[in-house]
């Protein structure tokens, strides 16, 4: 973890710095801050552009009783989008108007997906934890199609009614 956040706090903004002075030593420096302000109003209007997209899919679908996992995701990725254009840089606003493209946004959501996948198969393993278990879609260890009904249940504590005599 420290690698990946060395990584982005450290490098990417001397890549940044180093990219906006080359930038501004050849279109000069005003130039290089109105492509910077350009892109950050650009982008705010296309991520909340996107986000209302986001928004209204995902509540038409809870209309239709869909839970909207990837809209869900869609939206976490137009915030993160929207971030990134705000912050100066041309490699950060690159990779927001990237991320605000359906069709990249999907590639990125897949991925996503897929890892999120991994993570959940590799904790509800048990990996690392002593008598951890995998748990199947269905078996005798974990069947969460099979459901109870609200009363089949029998408490651990029972309390007993209350005497009227005293």
């Amino acid at each position: 973890m420290f690698p990946k956040l060395f990584l982005l706090f450290t490098l990417l903004p001397a890549a940044e710095l180093f990219l906006l002075i080359r930038v501004g030593s050849v279109i000069g420096p005003l130039p290089t801050v109105l492509i910077i302000i350009f892109t950050g109003i650009f982008g705010a209007a296309l991520a909340r552009y996107e986000g209302l997209r986001v928004w209204t899919e995902a509540n038409r679908n809870m209309q239709r009783g869909i839970l909207p996992t990837n809209q869900m995701l869609d939206g976490l990725l137009v915030l993160v989008a929207g971030i990134l254009l705000v912050t100066p840089g041309f490699i950060t606003d690159i990779s927001g108007i990237l991320l605000l493209l359906p069709p990249v946004r999907a590639l990125v959501r897949n991925y996503l997906k897929l890892r999120f996948a991994e993570k959940i198969k590799i904790s509800a393993s048990g990996a690392g934890f002593p008598g951890g278990r995998e748990y199947r879609r269905s078996g005798t260890d974990f069947d969460p199609d099979r459901h109870q009904s609200p009363g089949s249940h029998k408490p651990d504590i029972v309390i007993p009614p209350a005497n009227k005599d005293e």
